[in-house]
């Protein structure tokens, strides 16, 4: 499992950890980033900048309490940075806090620091190496193994003050012992599975495990201790942490042989070691600490510290108040052996031709050098850069931030200018932002005469103001437009995310004519129908007079004629 995790749900595209990566370690594939493990050097400047917390660092935690329950002899080896990490005055402090954690005894690494400065005095001393580069700093020395392998052989040949104490505390305790170191060094986490060390660490955890830890246990930092203890080493190597801090470690009275150097931060120690490259540097002892203010400045410090000249001075005043009970018996240190071989682990590269970098430079627009544009958004210094690690599949083609957002803007442009619909954008005090082709070519617009215009001055519809008072939307009215003959159907929306007012109109114009052709044809028609039917009813009207008559003359024909027949009849 990586040391360094990353929460999927929580990686927002920003490319910080990118750009903040040193040696681009960070491959970033189906919008997540990834640790590239291989080309990882484990400075943690990812874990310090990411601002969604998205990345995390596997515990040891866990781990270690499965020891202590199991009953093994558990030492702790205490990075000399605890002093300005925690709010411990007293070093008698440290072994008490660990004895309630359920350690069997906590020591400074201090200790193996100590021996480690014996080691660096007697390489200068002798005088055999070109330049020679500390290499207490894990980081560092990665940075060197995978990055800059010619440099390897300026490299001290000494292990890290942590293997160092942990090789004393072997011999003083027995093979059997459990080792767990505690730091604020990310890269350490890393640096104790190497198996040049023999399986001498167990475990590290970081300060702000220890914190979470202490919390956890409801452990209090202020506690009597025992004012009869002692610990034996040179005081001076308690100043590890700072940078500086192994040069001022240094017995001055040796003969040094060699210019002293102090270098912090990984970008200034890369400057550095292209010095050292090119043999611009020569006769050198270089003190290197991949973090800002040394291990003051560890990716793993807890919460507590955040002002690096506040815990620089706790760390003065806890050294200077443990120079009253404290020994150097540097000389009397039992000699264990620190000599430490590193390895070629760089990676080699076929870098691409000039064709292969252009042709994916091409698909993101960029035909000319003025179209690369080099701002660093992607996370790499240049564009070339970034068409490298499209190369490799470290980075993806839609890193790059101008042209996702020309191509976003082209796209949504598109969208805009094809709507068959009338788009007026519009600010809050409805001054028009923008209007699309068919708002201009509905009320005969020039673009430049409209923009930055207020609505009112084109169109005069109450319902606008109302939007903008309101903040409530109005919906498919139908409104007549009669300085421009226009009948619209509008609909007037409020964006509240950026205090906007979008208005879309649909033309309606002739659907009016139609349905005003329509309606008169109809009322022609219900005229046409009404008269034919008056004219229908007068030929009836007519037609029941004349019938009515002569039925009437009938009746008195017939009647006449039936008397008559009556008539004769009565008479035979």
């Amino acid at each position: 499992m990586s040391t360094i995790q990353f929460k999927e749900t929580n990686c927002k595209n920003c490319y910080k950890c990118i750009r903040s990566c040193p040696v681009k370690a960070i491959s970033f594939k189906n919008d997540q980033a990834q640790i590239i493990e291989d080309s990882c050097i484990l400075c943690g400047n990812c874990l310090k900048v990411c601002p969604q917390n998205a990345k995390s660092v596997k515990s040891d935690v866990e781990k270690v309490k499965s020891l202590i329950d199991r009953k093994f002899k558990v030492y702790a080896s205490v990075a000399p940075s605890f002093s300005a990490a925690f709010n411990i005055e007293d070093v008698r402090q440290l072994n008490a806090v660990f004895s309630k954690l359920g350690f069997t005894f906590a020591q400074e690494t201090a200790v193996g620091a100590s021996m480690v400065t014996n080691e660096y005095q007697n390489l200068m001393g002798k005088k055999e190496m070109k330049n020679i580069i500390t290499t207490a700093c894990p980081t560092i020395v990665s940075l060197v193994e995978m990055y800059y392998p010619e440099i390897i052989p300026q490299l001290a040949p000494v292990v890290s003050p942590m293997i160092a104490h942990a090789k004393k505390l072997k011999e003083m305790y027995g093979p059997r012992i459990k080792i767990v170191f505690v730091g604020p060094c990310l890269a350490k986490k890393d640096e104790y599975k190497d198996s040049s060390n023999d399986d001498l660490i167990d475990a590290v955890i970081t300060f702000e495990e220890l914190e979470e830890w202490i919390k956890e246990k409801n452990i209090s930092l202020k506690f009597d201790v025992d004012t009869e203890k002692k610990e034996f080493f040179n005081i001076s190597s308690r100043f590890y942490p700072i940078p500086g801090g192994i040069i001022k470690s240094l017995d001055k009275n040796r003969k040094l042989n060699y210019k002293l150097l102090k270098v912090d931060g990984i970008e200034r120690c890369i400057e550095i070691l292209e010095d050292i490259k090119s043999n611009s540097i020569k006769d050198y002892f270089i003190e290197m600490n991949s973090c800002f203010g040394g291990c003051l400045g560890g990716a793993c410090m807890n919460s507590d510290c955040k002002s690096q000249v506040v815990m620089r001075e706790k760390l003065i005043s806890y050294v200077n108040k443990s120079a009253v009970y404290s020994t150097d018996n540097t000389k009397d240190i039992t000699r264990v052996n620190l000599l430490k071989t590193f390895k070629d682990k760089s990676k080699k590269y076929v870098l691409p031709d000039k064709k292969e970098i252009d042709d994916i430079l091409h698909k993101t627009n960029k035909y000319t050098k003025e179209q690369e544009l080099n701002c660093g958004a992607c996370g790499y210094p240049t564009c070339r850069d970034k068409a490298v690690a499209v190369f490799y599949n470290k980075a993806d083609i839609n890193m790059c931030l101008p042209y996702m957002r020309e191509r976003a803007e082209s796209i949504s442009n598109l969208i805009i200018n094809s709507s068959p619909n009338a788009i007026f954008a519009l600010n809050e005090d409805l001054f028009i932002q923008e209007i699309n082709l068919t708002a201009r070519k509905m009320f005969k617009l020039e673009y430049e005469e409209v923009i930055n215009k207020n609505i009112y001055e084109i169109l005069d519809c109450p319902d606008i103001c109302i939007v903008g008072e309101t903040k409530n939307d109005i919906y498919n009215q139908k409104v007549c437009y009669k300085s421009y003959n226009l009948v619209v159907e509008q609909s007037i929306q409020y964006i509240k995310e950026n205090h906007s007012i979008i208005i879309i109109m649909k033309n309606i114009t002739k659907d009016e004519k139609v349905q005003e052709q329509l309606y008169k044809m109809k009322s022609e028609t219900v005229d046409i129908a009404q008269k034919v039917i008056e004219k229908q009813m007068r030929v009836a009207q007519e037609i029941a007079s004349l019938l009515g008559e002569t039925t009437a003359e009938t009746k008195v024909a017939l009647t006449k004629l039936k008397k008559i027949i009556q008539s004769e009849i009565g008479e035979d």
